[in-house]
């Protein structure tokens, strides 16, 4: 089956890699400052029920950490992969207060360099 264009998928962050940081000028889309430009092991999953495959992506305007699902847009014969824009909250601007919940406490109780408790995002 020949594909045209990009599919939608979901991908999970194995791992990233900063590879450049940079200061930005102050312009209409940055407020100045650092930023940075990170490579990512991907495991994507296609929407379309497609076997799964791992990929890489570079990316400076998003940047997930390892465990994150992300949504993904890839082509089918090369593999390649990139952040879905449309589907991908902006990572500036004010976030939502998180609440101290007992995973917040069960953190800081724990001995230093233990690792934290699994993610309970609903």
């Amino acid at each position: 089956m020949f594909e045209w264009g990009w599919q939608e998928g979901t991908a999970t962050v194995v791992a990233r890699r900063l590879i450049k940081e940079w200061r930005s000028a102050q312009t209409a889309h940055s407020r100045g400052g650092k930023r940075r430009k990170f490579e990512f092991i991907l495991d994507v999953r296609p929407a379309d029920g497609s076997p799964r495959f791992r990929a890489t992506c570079e990316n400076s305007w998003h940047d997930p950490v390892q465990g994150d699902e992300v949504p993904v847009q890839y082509k089918p014969k090369s593999q390649k992969v990139r952040f879905d824009k449309d589907r991908i909250r902006p990572n500036y601007g004010p976030r939502k207060p998180q609440p101290r919940d007992a995973r917040w406490h069960d953190m800081l109780d724990d001995e230093p360099g233990s690792a934290p408790p699994p993610r309970n995002d609903s």
